[in-house]
């Protein structure tokens, strides 16, 4: 989104129907999708009445933006949604979301309310719990939405053994915001941090005694499954008097407990300054457009009644925004090379080395935009196209030099022409006229400049095309005897031998710069993509880090109340994330990768293929070698 576009007010992304049925608003989707910078979601839920849209307000600055309302009666219906420069992220965009309020009497059921907290998990990166008072055994209770969001969402389209496991690597960050807190923040007389009051008040009850504790200690273990990530905020009231509190949009903060002004403050940093940027599949930064797609499919999956599969539509918004990275770096290949190259190219070397920078152009433009390119599927039809336009550009390259060169022949040889027709040299000594011509012909069609690839060919052409002539004008010019016109004969033949040769070299030159020039194209192929995908592993090695460490410490926290069950459950996890992290260490993870792109190269371009085979191989050994270091590395730092 460019620094320069700011959406004035609110707008609705998602519209919650009379009927109960959720629709995406298509103004909203033309908003995101103008937005081609890296987003960071930020969505709050909660209870109607609890001061939401406030905190939203705030966020961007504004007393007067997301509708407040000053009376019992819920306010915000369905997703609402502002787009704001980042404050302090550069080329980022704050995407912020107030949901409708959670538990309003006059929906009637709370199948809705599933529906918006989940629709709010999905689409954002950190999500915003807002409650009243304190964090006690009713506002659990009342956040049971996550206790139930497995009916509504799951990760992969297959059976998984642990899905809440797998959900946990997907969920935003958890930040609980407690508005008119009035507590002390101690524990058996110690001072305690928000964070501190938070965990403490997740902590599971034992023995569970009875039905009511073991559902309590479900939603609690709930929560911290699902929520990796937690921080806790808690806000005094905002004023003692009630006319100031229901007239928060016109009031200054100079009106508001100062106390209450700072809390906020200090929330709105944390905002600007960590929450994360959105991500599919852990890693790929989504914009606006993915994030627009998204929001699509997953209020359409679930207006269906069907259950959410994360994979599948991250799977879908792939194949779409693939195919118009294709499509995109086909036509930057294709309007570069128009830009750039002059036809004819002089050589051949000439067009490849400039079709080469044009292709590497387009593939990282590719590269930048594709995600979970199965197969490199997406990579293929690339390169497909990419070699059928490079075909279609050498032909006009060979048919600019052609008509070049035919039309400087037929300039030159204008007079030439003529006088043939004239029977000008079917005279005694006509003969070596018809020579000393047919060499002028040809040394100043040799010094004319940017005849292009077709040169040699056409002057071939050319001379072949009066050879019978030439033998007709020395057997009939009787001034030489029959031993000078064997001689001449000789050398004409010798001559034309010559010139046979010199243009078979240059074809078979020109077929070696091709095959030389297709190597390169296909070490920039393996390259980038190696490149692409050494760095997703890289992130992803980080990514599993940050997982265990938070898994760790959820276990430790089990381990210490003695809940050795708990404890040894997440340890099976942790078990897990480490051997899938072991396998991104060797070359397990990129040699598929290798053999596809291999198989690719060789339905492409054949031939290239096996001339460059060898100098491929050297190339995947290097960075098996390179990976090996870099792993080495990172196993002695941590030792």
């Amino acid at each position: 989104m460019d620094s320069s576009i700011r959406m004035k007010a609110p707008l609705c992304l998602i519209e919650n129907s009379p009927e109960e049925k959720l629709r995406v608003n298509p103004d909203a989707l033309k908003i995101l999708s103008a937005i081609t910078q890296p987003v960071v979601v930020v969505a709050i839920v909660g209870l109607y009445r609890t001061g939401k849209s406030y905190l939203m307000n705030k966020l961007v600055g504004v007393q007067n933006g997301f509708a407040l309302g000053n009376t019992v009666q819920s306010m915000t219906k369905g997703i609402w949604m502002w787009c704001i420069p980042h404050p302090t992220k550069k080329d980022h965009t704050l995407v912020l979301l107030d949901t409708e309020g959670l538990g309003d009497v006059e929906k009637g059921d709370s199948k809705n309310d599933i529906q918006i907290f989940s629709l709010a998990v999905l689409l954002s990166s950190t999500l915003v719990y807002n409650s009243l008072g304190t964090i006690n055994q009713d506002a659990i209770e009342k956040l049971q939405f996550v206790k139930q969001i497995t009916e509504l969402i799951k990760v992969k389209s297959e059976e998984n053994d642990d899905e809440e496991a797998e959900l946990s690597r997907h969920f935003p960050t958890f930040i609980w915001a407690v508005r008119d807190f009035s507590l002390k923040l101690e524990l058996e007389g110690e001072a305690i941090t928000e964070d501190e009051y938070l965990e403490n008040a997740l902590k599971p009850k034992y023995p569970e005694k009875t039905l009511k504790i073991q559902d309590m200690n479900q939603r609690k273990n709930c929560l911290r499954m699902y929520f990796r990530a937690r921080k806790c905020f808690t806000f005094e009231r905002p004023s003692a008097e009630v006319s100031v509190l229901q007239n928060m949009e016109t009031v200054t903060d100079k009106q508001l407990n100062p106390r209450f002004v700072r809390q906020s403050e200090a929330f709105c940093r944390y905002i600007y300054n960590e929450a994360g940027v959105k991500c599919l599949d852990e890693i790929h930064p989504i914009t606006g457009k993915y994030l627009g797609s998204l929001a699509k499919t997953y209020t359409e999956t679930i207006n269906s009644s069907n259950m959410v599969c994360m994979e599948n539509a991250v799977m879908s918004v792939s194949e779409i925004e693939n195919k118009a990275a294709v499509k995109e770096a086909a036509q930057h290949y294709e309007d570069k090379i128009k830009e750039r190259v002059d036809f004819p190219t002089e050589t051949m070397e000439t067009f490849m080395e400039l079709s080469g920078q044009c292709e590497k152009e387009a593939l990282q433009m590719f590269m930048k935009k594709s995600f979970k390119d199965k197969d490199q599927l997406f990579q293929k039809e690339l390169a497909e196209i990419l070699q059928e336009k490079k075909k279609e550009f050498l032909k006009t390259n060979e048919a600019e030099s052609r008509n070049r060169c035919e039309a400087l022949i037929k300039k030159l040889a204008g007079d030439f022409e003529k006088a043939l027709e004239q029977g000008t040299y079917t005279v005694p000594g006509g003969h070596q006229t018809f020579a000393d011509e047919m060499k002028r012909i040809e040394d100043e069609y040799n010094k004319e400049p940017n005849k292009g690839v077709q040169e040699k060919q056409v002057l071939q052409e050319y001379l072949k095309s009066k050879e019978v002539i030439g033998v007709t004008i020395l057997q009939s010019d009787n001034v030489l005897t029959e031993k000078e016109k064997e001689l001449e004969a000789e050398k004409t033949k010798m001559k034309a031998e010559d010139m046979e040769r010199k243009v078979k070299e240059e074809m078979e030159s020109q077929v070696k710069q091709k095959n030389e020039a297709e190597i390169r194209t296909i070490h920039e192929n393996l390259q980038q993509l190696m490149e692409k995908m050494e760095k997703e592993s890289m992130l992803r090695k980080m990514q599993l880090e940050r997982i265990i460490s938070e898994k760790s410490r959820e276990q430790n926290q089990y381990m210490n109340q003695s809940l050795t069950r708990h404890a040894d459950m997440y340890q099976a996890q942790i078990d897990d994330l480490l051997e899938e992290k072991s396998r991104l260490q060797g070359p397990s993870w990129y040699t598929p990768i290798v053999d596809t792109l291999k198989r690719v190269a060789a339905e492409i371009i054949p031939g290239a293929l096996q001339v460059g085979g060898e100098f491929l191989s050297q190339m995947v050994s290097g960075y098996s070698e390179k990976l090996s270091k870099t792993n080495v590395k990172e196993t002695s730092k941590k030792k």
